[in-house]
């Protein structure tokens, strides 16, 4: 498209115009072109599928769950930050660990990377390796060590939210269960000084749900106004305000931590370690730059939703099927009461595991999952090409028959069975993936957290199931889910009832061996 040079523009400019008028007139003609010029347009070789009656960006906005599922070979979508190639689920093996594809990169469209408040998703554009680093070589390999502060916040956790009254009482769900993991994840991200900071657990508790809710206002934003209207959206207003209340709290701490280490090494003795990820980032980073805040934000981004949906998904199930109840305190009585929180104690937890995993399957959190960009051209075994600086997700599916027999039915039991088959025993556990379940993703990026987030999952249901009873709010039964996109959350409104039970086993005062 031609360029009109500044000459050429103002000949076309009534004369006698005043200079404002001129200026209003130049800015819509610039914005036009530029709107033009980087308008968002559908990919070569790929159908474009939408809902009949609706256009292809609200088709996926609106009804993204319904969409994913209308073609059997490769597809688009035109999402609100442009198109992207959705591929059935029978290719998640193939591109799983290809080098040609990007993780991080698939996120800053999405989630604005550019624009202040979304630090949190940034971070891994800065450093794609200190977050997976530390998750991977200091908090999985420190589950033992960490066990015994998931127990304690647990048990002062579930004292506080829920109390101790036997009679039914209703709350929010969602809202309560982000409360507990909220305070299980910072004791174990930023130890115990901050981890019941009122103002840290509002930020961890309210910066995903904000981060996510203001990028899908800003997808359905015209691209030549984002860039204004996001100071004024308030979801992004509350997201940059977290970002400076965090760095008020964190900041301090990172400086009395390094203030500890010179003097240790002024001394001539060893620094003291710290079983946090403030140490554990400062350990991975080896004297590069961290942003310590961002790196925080982006673990609650990744930890707190997950975790929140899942445990909040498996107490909904409870409340949906009753009759797994027994069978589950049954078992939490028999490991946990003989054993203690030995070592091995959640792995022997096998029903529980089971149950979990089929609560994911019964009501997938998302319809699609392995979201990625194309660095580099490439080319499927089938022939599909991929075009270079495309963006991929995969279908997810956990319906197919030939796995699941009789997939419509929620059976508790039903990996637990699958891994008593020869061969089996690791195939099936909850943080095992593959393209049949892809709740922790699938290949070199599945999530490097999903090993903590099983182990807190379940010691807070193990006090949840065994302190409280659970029901849905007699005559109103299970909440309806909040949909965005491919999404399916846990009602952020929704009630249950609970009341409280006497335990059979004090999960408060056993060891740890």
């Amino acid at each position: 498209m031609p360029i009109l040079t500044n000459v050429e523009f103002t000949s076309l400019v009534p004369e006698g115009l005043p200079i404002s008028v001129i200026g209003i007139v130049a800015t819509v003609v610039i914005g036009i072109i530029y709107s033009v010029l980087t308008k968002e347009r559908p990919i070569a070789g790929f159908p474009l599928v939408s809902l009949e009656g609706q256009t292809p960006r609200n088709s996926w906005l609106y009804n993204a769950r319904r969409s994913a599922g209308v073609h059997s070979g490769p597809f688009q979508v035109m999402t609100g930050t442009g198109p992207k190639i959705i591929l059935p689920n029978r290719y998640a093996d193939e591109i799983r660990s290809n080098p040609a594809i990007n993780f991080n990169k698939a996120m800053q469209k999405d989630f604005f990377t550019h624009y202040p408040g979304f630090e949190a998703y940034r971070q891994s554009l800065v450093d794609a390796t200190l977050i997976p680093d530390t998750v991977r070589i200091k908090l999985t390999q420190s589950l033992n060590i960490i066990t015994d502060d998931l127990i304690d916040e647990t048990t002062s956790a579930l004292h506080d939210i829920y109390g101790e009254d036997p009679e039914w009482k209703s709350i929010v769900l969602r809202g309560s269960i982000t409360d507990v993991v909220a305070r299980l994840s910072s004791r174990v991200f930023l130890g115990k000084n901050l981890c019941r900071d009122k103002r840290w657990l509002e930020i961890s508790k309210a910066y995903t749900i904000q981060s996510f809710t203001a990028s899908f206002i800003l997808r359905r934003i015209p691209v030549l106004l984002r860039p204004l209207v996001h100071w004024f959206i308030p979801q992004c207003r509350a997201c940059r305000q977290a970002v400076r209340d965090a760095h008020k709290l964190i900041d301090p701490e990172v400086e009395r931590r390094r203030a500890a280490v010179d003097e240790a090494i002024r001394s001539g003795v060893k620094p003291p370690k710290m079983a946090d990820t403030i140490g554990w980032m400062h350990e991975i980073a080896k004297g590069r730059q961290v942003d310590y805040v961002a790196g925080q934000l982006s673990l609650t981004v990744a930890a707190i939703h997950t975790t929140t949906e899942t445990t909040s998904m498996a107490m909904l199930s409870i409340c949906e099927f009753p009759e797994v109840m027994p069978a589950l305190r049954q078992e939490i009585i028999e490991v946990i009461g003989e054993h203690g929180w030995a070592k091995t104690s959640l792995y022997k937890l096998k029903l529980m595991d089971s149950f979990l995993k089929e609560s994911i399957r019964f009501r997938p959190m998302a319809a699609t999952s392995m979201n990625r960009f194309i660095e580099n051209d490439f080319t499927l075994s089938d022939g599909t090409k991929l075009p270079k600086n495309s963006r991929i997700m995969v279908v997810s599916d956990y319906s197919n028959p030939s796995v699941y027999p009789n997939p419509e039915k929620f059976d508790a039991a039903r990996f637990m069975k699958m891994r008593q088959q020869p061969g089996n025993e690791s195939a099936w556990q909850l943080v095992t993936t593959s393209s049949d379940h892809m709740a922790f993703g699938h290949g070199q990026h599945a999530c490097p957290g999903r090993f903590f987030a099983a182990n807190e999952i379940k010691i807070a249901l193990c006090h949840l199931l065994l302190k409280y009873d659970w029901r849905f709010v007699p005559g109103v039964g299970r909440p309806e889910a909040d949909a965005m996109e491919t999404g399916a959350a846990v009602s952020s409104t929704g009630e249950v009832q609970y009341r409280r039970r006497a335990a059979e086993i004090d999960l408060d005062n056993l060891t740890m061996e």
